[in-house]
């Protein structure tokens, strides 16, 4: 998992610093485009009852991405929810040993269906909503699904949660890849 998020971190800084040179302006198609675009504070995912805060996370000292242990990260160094990009949210499936009764965020995250809504409620009290269009597993140097894609989405990250078998060993080398699009 430390390999995955390494291997992240890395490649996160250098694709958000090229996205960082200034694009030509173009001008807004509607009011809430000419607003600067708010950061997410709460995930809800009704049929899975997830209506949780969300912690802004980046990376760490050794510029590993940051997972909070019990809460939902927006990783902030991806897209805002209304900029046109790839936001970013992870989270864990299994439960702490040590916190064996509080749920990890996204336990049942495997459980949702292509067309099910996600509300995204941003810092200016607007609410972006979403609907899943793709679930994906992938192995962790699979980055393309945390990358910029050139349009607007909501990227759900977490492990799988069950113990996979490849080529006859155990494995929990994969990531569930939960993506969903705007609602308009």
């Amino acid at each position: 998992m430390r390999r995955f998020f390494a291997f992240l971190a890395i490649l996160s800084i250098l694709l958000f610093g090229l996205l960082a040179r200034p694009a030509a302006a173009e001008p807004p198609r509607t009011a809430e485009d000419a607003v600067p675009a708010a950061a997410p504070v709460r995930l809800i995912i009704p049929a899975i009852k997830l209506n949780q805060a969300l912690a802004h996370v980046g990376l760490d000292k050794g510029r590993r991405p940051i997972v909070p242990k019990h809460d939902v990260g927006w990783y902030i160094h991806s897209a805002r929810p209304a900029q046109g990009e790839n936001v970013v949210m992870w989270g864990h499936v299994l439960r702490w040993k040590a916190t064996p009764r509080i749920p990890a965020p996204f336990e049942r995250l495997s459980e949702l269906k292509i067309g099910a809504p996600i509300s995204v409620e941003l810092s200016n009290g607007r609410v972006r909503r979403y609907s899943v269009t793709r679930k994906v597993w992938a192995r962790p140097s699979e980055v393309k699904y945390i990358l910029p894609v050139g349009s607007e989405r909501l990227t759900l990250v977490s492990c799988i949660g069950d113990n996979v078998i490849v080529k006859g060993s155990l494995t929990k080398e994969y990531r569930l890849i939960t993506i969903a699009t705007p609602v308009r």
